[in-house]
C-alpha cells in the first residue's frame, strides 16, 4: 500500500506543477484565480497521502529540529499572528480573487515545502523526475510566449499587450518572475547530468527559458538575473581551488561587466520599439512612481513596526499615507509596493521580515551544507545560490505571484531535501506504523469538505460574479440573479470583491437607458447592493475602496429615491479619513456639496483637489467653475485660463457659456474665437453661435471668415437673410 500512495503523491505533486496552464475565463480575474484554486485543490488532495508516508515511516517526517524547516514553520506562524491582529483580518487569512495571496495559499507553499523533502528521502529518484517535470513546464511556457510574441501560434495568450509576451500568466511581469527558477535549475541540472543527451535537453530547455523572458521584456527579471549571475561568478571564483579556472572566471566577470556597461552605452543608438531598449531604460515615469510608492511603504511600515497590517493589506497604508505627486505618473488603487521585501516589511512587520529573510540566509546555508558535504561542486553551488539572489533581487521591483511563488517554494522544499539525510523507498517499506491507514481514512473525507469550502464555494462565486459582469449590459434583470447568487454563496471567501462588483452593477443601472428595466427593478438593486456593501464595509472598518463604494451606492439611492444626498456624509468621512489625499474621494464629496448648493463648501474642496492633483486640466476647470458660483469672478477665469491652457476641452455648452460671455464684455475677441468654435462643434445646430462667431471674425479683421459664416447663417435659417446680408455689407 505504501508504494501506491507514494505513488499517487507523487502523481498529485507533478499535477500541481500544471498550475500555469489554467485559464478558465468564466471566472473573476482568470489568469489568476484560475491557476491557484487548481495548485489548493492538488496540495489539498496531496494532504492525506502526505499523512499517511509521514506517520508510516518517522525516517520521512519533517526534521523540526532543522533551522531552515523552523524558519519557513515560523514565517508562516508570523503571518497568521500579522493577520489575526491586522487591519482587515478576512482578506489576510483568504486573500481576494485578485491576487489569491493570503495566509491561507502561504499555508500551501509551506506544504509543498515540506511534501517535497519527503518525496526526496522517500524516492530520489521521483525527486529528480519532479524536478525535470518542471523544467519541462516552464519550457513549453516559454515557446508558447516565445511563440506568440514572434507572431506566431499560442494556445493561451493576453492580447492587451501585444509588444510584450505574458504566455498564461495574463501579465509579462508575472511570466518573467515564474522562469527565473526553472532556468536556474536547468542550469544546475545540466552542470550534473553526466549523460549528454540528458545535457542538450537541459540546454536547450535554458535557451527556451531566456527567449521567454526577453520577449516579456520586463527588467525586474532581467535586473535580477544579472545579480543573479554576477553574484554566482563571483562565489565560483572564490570557491575554485583551481588557479586556471579562477583566472578565467575573473576575465568572465570582466566581460559580463563591459558586456552590462556596453548595452547602455549603446542603447541610444537602439531602436526605442527594440526589446532591449525597453529593458535598458533606467529612467521613466513607471520608475519614479515606484520610488515614490517605495516612500510611501516606509511611512506605513512606521505605524506598525512590530507585527505589521497584515498580509494583504498594503492597500490600506497606501491610501492612508498616499502621495499625491503620484498623479503626475500613476494614481491607482495600489495594494501592492511593487517590491516585495518591502510589502513583507509592512504587512508582516519586523518579525515577519527577519522570518522570511531568515528563511532566504538558510536556504543559502542549505547549498552551502551540501557543497561542504561535496553533495554540490563549486560551481553547482554557486549556480543554486545565483537563482536564490536572481529571485530575490527580481522581487525587489515585483511582488510575489501565485506561480512565482509556487516555484520558488519547490525550489526551497528542494535545498531543504539537499540540507537532510537521503533515504530510499526500500527503507520505507520496512517500517510499519498501525494509525497510518486510519489516519488516512478520515483524512480524506475531511480534505474532501475542506477543497469545497476553500475552492469550490468560492470558485461558484468567482465564476457567478464574472458572469453577472458580462450580462450586465444587455441582459440586467439576469445579471442581477448571478450577482445575488454569488452572494448568497455558502463559503465565498472574498465576500468583499462580490460585494463591490455588485455595487459597481447597481450604479450602472441608473444609466443604461434600457427600456425593459422598471423604477422599481433599479430601486430594488440599489438597495440590495448598498445594504450589502454597508455590511461588509463596516466589517472591515478601514478600506477606503469600501467606504467609496458605499458613498456612491448611496448617493445612487438619494438620486433613485430623490431624496437629500446627506446620508452619504457620514460613510463620506470614513472614506476621508481613511485616504485623505485621495482625489477621486473628494470628487465625490465636491458631487455631494454641488448637489446640495453648498458652494462655499465645494470651493474648498476644489481648492483641495487642484492642490493634490494640478497635472489634469479637467480638475482646475473644476476649480474655475467652483469660484465661478461664489461670485469670484476673477479667479474663476485665471483657474479657466489655467486649465485651457493645459489642454481642457468642453463638453457642454453650458459648460463655459460664462466664460465666453466673461471674453466678450472684455472685447477679447482673441479668445472669444477658439470658445465659440468649440461651441459650434457641441452645438452644430445652434444658429446663434454662427452669428456670435461671425460677429467676433469681423472684429478681429478677419472678413473672409465673417462673411463664409453669415452666407452660413443666411442658408440655414431664411428669417435671417436679411439680417446677414446687411451684415455682409458692413465688412470692408
Amino acid at each position: 500500500m505504501k508504494k501506491t500512495i507514494l505513488n499517487i503523491f507523487f502523481s498529485l505533486l507533478l499535477l500541481s506543477l500544471l498550475t500555469p496552464f489554467w485559464v478558465f475565463s468564466q471566472l473573476q480575474f482568470p489568469f489568476i484565480t484560475s491557476k491557484a484554486f487548481f495548485f489548493r485543490i492538488c496540495v489539498e488532495l496531496a494532504l492525506p497521502f502526505y499523512l499517511y508516508l509521514a506517520i508510516a515511516d518517522k525516517q520521512l517526517r519533517p526534521n523540526l529540529k532543522n533551522p531552515f524547516n523552523l524558519a519557513v514553520l515560523v514565517f508562516l506562524f508570523f503571518s497568521i499572528i500579522s493577520a489575526v491582529f491586522g487591519l482587515n483580518v478576512s482578506r489576510s487569512l483568504w486573500g481576494n480573487f485578485e491576487r489569491m495571496g493570503g495566509v491561507y495559499y502561504l499555508a500551501h507553499l509551506v506544504a509543498v515545502f515540506f511534501y517535497l523533502q519527503l518525496l526526496g528521502k522517500a524516492n530520489s529518484l521521483y525527486l529528480k523526475i519532479f524536478l525535470q517535470s518542471f523544467i519541462v513546464v516552464a519550457s513549453v511556457l516559454s515557446l508558447n510566449g516565445l511563440s506568440s510574441w514572434l507572431g506566431g501560434p499560442a494556445f493561451v495568450m493576453d492580447p492587451s499587450l501585444p509588444e510584450r509576451s505574458s504566455s498564461t500568466f495574463g501579465n509579462p511581469i508575472f511570466f518573467a518572475s515564474y522562469l527565473i527558477i526553472p532556468l536556474f535549475l536547468a542550469v544546475y541540472l545540466a552542470m550534473q547530468e553526466k549523460q549528454r543527451i540528458a545535457r542538450v535537453f537541459y540546454w536547450i530547455a535554458v535557451a527556451l527559458q531566456l527567449g521567454g523572458l526577453y520577449s516579456s521584456v520586463t527588467r525586474g527579471a532581467t535586473v535580477g538575473i544579472a545579480a543573479g549571475l554576477l553574484a554566482g561568478l563571483v562565489i565560483y571564483v572564490f570557491l575554485s581551488e583551481n588557479r586556471k579556472l579562477k583566472k578565467y572566471g575573473i576575465v568572465l566577470i570582466g566581460l559580463f561587466l563591459a558586456l552590462i556597461i556596453g548595452i547602455f552605452l549603446i542603447r541610444n543608438k537602439l531602436s526605442s520599439d527594440s526589446a532591449l531598449y525597453s529593458l535598458t531604460k533606467l529612467k521613466d515615469s513607471n520608475t519614479e512612481a515606484r520610488l515614490i510608492q517605495w516612500g510611501v511603504a516606509l511611512k506605513g511600515y512606521k505605524d506598525h513596526p512590530i507585527i505589521g497590517v497584515g498580509p494583504e493589506n498594503y492597500n490600506i497604508i497606501f491610501a492612508k499615507y498616499f502621495d499625491p505627486k503620484l498623479y503626475q505618473y500613476d494614481p491607482s488603487w495600489f495594494d501592492k509596493p511593487h517590491n516585495y521585501l518591502l510589502e513583507i516589511l509592512t504587512t508582516g512587520g519586523a518579525v515577519g521580515f527577519v522570518a522570511y529573510l531568515s528563511s532566504f540566509g538558510l536556504a543559502i546555508y542549505a547549498c552551502w551544507k551540501a557543497y561542504k558535504r561535496e553533495l554540490l561542486s563549486a560551481m553547482e553551488f554557486s549556480i543554486l545560490v545565483a537563482g536564490l539572489i536572481a529571485y530575490q533581487a527580481q522581487n525587489m521591483f515585483v511582488f510575489d505571484t501565485v506561480s512565482a511563488s509556487v516555484a520558488y517554494f519547490v525550489f526551497l522544499g528542494f535545498l531543504a531535501y539537499m540540507w537532510g539525510e537521503v533515504s530510499d523507498l526500500e527503507q520505507v517499506a520496512k517500517v510499519e506504523n498501525r494509525y497510518a491507514a486510519p489516519a488516512f481514512y478520515i483524512c480524506l473525507p475531511l480534505v474532501l469538505v475542506l477543497i469545497y469550502i476553500s475552492n469550490i464555494a468560492s470558485i461558484q462565486a468567482a465564476k457567478r460574479v464574472n458572469m453577472g459582469y458580462s450580462y450586465t449590459e444587455y441582459d440586467p434583470k439576469t445579471a442581477a440573479g448571478y450577482f445575488e447568487s454569488a452572494l448568497a454563496t455558502p463559503f465565498n471567501l472574498d465576500k468583499q470583491e462580490t460585494a463591490n462588483r455588485y455595487s459597481d452593477f447597481a450604479s450602472k443601472l441608473l444609466f443604461l437607458q434600457n427600456p425593459e428595466i422598471s423604477e422599481d427593478f433599479i430601486k430594488e438593486q440599489a438597495d440590495k447592493a448598498t445594504a450589502n456593501q454597508k455590511k461588509i464595509t463596516e466589517s472591515v472598518g478601514n478600506d477606503p475602496l469600501l467606504w467609496m463604494r458605499l458613498v456612491i451606492g448611496e448617493m445612487n439611492q438619494a438620486l433613485v429615491y430623490k431624496k437629500n444626498v446627506n446620508n452619504a456624509q457620514g460613510s463620506m468621512d470614513k472614506a476621508l479619513a481613511s485616504a485623505p489625499k485621495r482625489v477621486e474621494i473628494l470628487q465625490l464629496q465636491l458631487q455631494l456639496y454641488g448637489t446640495n448648493k453648498q458652494w462655499t463648501d465645494s470651493l474648498h474642496v476644489a481648492k483641495k483637489i487642484v492642490g493634490y492633483n494640478p497635472y489634469k486640466p479637467e480638475l482646475k476647470w473644476q476649480l474655475a467653475m467652483s469660484y465661478f458660483l461664489n461670485d469670484q469672478i476673477e479667479e474663476a477665469i485665471k483657474a479657466g485660463d489655467e486649465a485651457v491652457a493645459q489642454g481642457f476641452k468642453f463638453n457642454k455648452l453650458q459648460q463655459f457659456a460664462w466664460y465666453i460671455q466673461y471674453y466678450e464684455d472684455q472685447k477679447n475677441y482673441a479668445k472669444v474665437a477658439p470658445l465659440l468654435e468649440q461651441a459650434i462643434a457641441l452645438e452644430p445646430n445652434e444658429i446663434g453661435l454662427y452669428v456670435d462667431l461671425a460677429k467676433v471674425y469681423a472684429n478681429l479683421g478677419n472678413y473672409e471668415k465673417a462673411r463664409l459664416l453669415a452666407q452660413q447663417v443666411a442658408q440655414a435659417d431664411p428669417s435671417q437673410k436679411a439680417a446677414m446680408d446687411v451684415f455682409i455689407k458692413s465688412l470692408k
